[in-house]
């Protein structure tokens, strides 16, 4: 293991609020200053460490790094079309909430709120009224804006916006936006919940099958990743690798092959990769290769079930709040938004609706962890707006790893539509 790697071992370790200084991992670790120094400031990049103005470089709680498209000013001007008229400065700052300022100027002021924004027509005093309340404006329907107003808002550096549509049209483009950064927002990702190397462990390629052993009667983990003197990971070893092997064998000779993920990738991927290819564990690395901790089939499985899906956002939420039981069956009315050019129910909405009846049937016969892996359709009849379908699902054959649901589509007592699904079950 190298010195710097060392170093950053040293300092996952810490206890949160430590304190640590350079001269203090010199000394400490035998190491120069220099090497200290850098690996201090790596470990800073990496949140482990971080440096305050009279606390010096403290040991603090790693943070949880979710990459999210996050709405800004600018990007609300993009979304509706606006051109930008003045206070350009502020463009770059976050977009909080919005209003819509169709009310006097004695009450449109409990809505004004620094980070905001107002939606609002050819009314100056109002926008005066927000620009002194530190509110961007957006100004619809392509009023002209006053002098005034665009004095102000280059004195404050806040954005004022001007579109050519209507309020209700713009108030629908900024929701749709702020619903699909909610959306991203509640996607669970490896960065939240994968378990950090030093609490996990980890074993270098120079190691022995003796220490293997070690490791394991230390942590009680019999999967491990394996990484070089540089940090990087080189393979993974199980206890089936080193059966019937010497205790003195190095691991280089008897690792295999590493499959990696990387923090922000979604639990619900790493979760189909793993019961589809058997696999119980992933290392965590960053685009370097170097490794950052585990990921365990048990520990993602366990976020999932955790997620809260209360509120309808995307198109497959909308879907499935359709979907109702009617005893070992399920109701499902087709709407107007659910419909081909051709008049019809779209492929898309009844694939959907085959996935959600296939899980909710193998979840009543107390199967858990279900990956849909192939679906076949047949299409006998077409179906309209406001028909009202029934969907049958059968468990035609199951054991402990997989198993098959036939799935039949009624209307009006005859059968519209059929599927054969097939499924992984861990």
């Amino acid at each position: 293991m190298t010195k710097h790697q060392e170093i950053l071992d040293y300092l996952e370790g810490l206890p949160i609020g430590k304190q640590v200084s350079v001269r203090s991992i010199s000394n400490h670790l035998s190491v120069s200053e220099g090497t200290a120094y850098r690996a201090i400031k790596e470990a800073e990049n990496r949140g482990l460490v971080e440096t305050r103005p009279r606390s010096g470089t403290v040991r603090v709680e790693q943070k949880v790094q979710v990459r999210l498209e996050k709405l800004t000013y600018a990007e609300i001007a993009k979304i509706t079309e606006s051109d930008v008229v003045a206070g350009r400065a502020g463009l770059k700052h976050e977009f909080s909430r919005f209003s819509i300022g169709a009310m006097t100027k004695k009450n449109v002021g409990r809505y004004l709120v620094k980070g905001g924004l107002l939606i609002v027509g050819d009314r100056e005093e109002i926008q005066v009224l927000a620009l002194e309340n530190k509110t961007a404006i957006l100004i619809t329907g392509g009023f002209a804006v006053s002098d005034r107003v665009l004095e102000l808002s280059q004195k404050q550096g806040i954005p004022v916006m001007v579109t050519a549509y209507d309020t209700f049209t713009v108030a629908s483009m900024i929701n749709r936006a702020l619903s699909n950064v909610r959306i991203k927002t509640d996607i669970k990702t490896v960065a939240q919940v994968y378990s950090l190397k030093s609490h996990y462990g980890y074993l270098n390629i120079k190691d022995t099958v003796n220490d293997y052993h070690r490791l394991v009667r230390k942590n009680n983990h019999v999967r491990y990743p394996v990484i070089d003197d540089w940090g990087k990971v080189r393979g993974v070893v199980t206890m089936r690798d080193v059966s019937n092997q010497d205790a003195s064998t190095k691991l280089a000779q008897i690792v295999t092959k590493p499959v990696t993920t990387k923090p922000e990738t979604s639990l619900a991927t790493v979760a189909q990769r793993m019961i589809v290819e058997d696999f119980a564990m992933f290392p965590v690395v960053d685009d370097d290769n170097r490794l950052l901790g585990v990921i365990s089939r048990k520990l993602v499985l366990e976020n999932l079930q955790e997620l809260n899906h209360d509120g309808l956002h995307t198109i497959s939420d909308q879907i499935i709040a359709s979907l109702k039981p009617e005893g070992q069956n399920y109701g499902f009315r087709v709407e107007p938004a659910m419909i081909d050019n051709a008049g019809n129910l779209t492929n898309g909405v009844l694939s959907e609706l085959f996935k959600e009846t296939a899980l909710r049937a193998l979840a009543l016969a107390r199967k858990k962890n279900i990956i849909i892996e192939q679906m076949m359709i047949y299409f006998l009849q077409a179906v309209q707006i406001d028909d009202d379908l029934i969907l049958k699902p059968k468990i035609v054959r199951e054991n402990r790893r997989s198993a098959l649901v036939d799935i039949e589509v009624n209307c009006q007592e005859r059968v519209v539509c059929k599927a054969l699904i097939t499924s992984k079950v861990n």
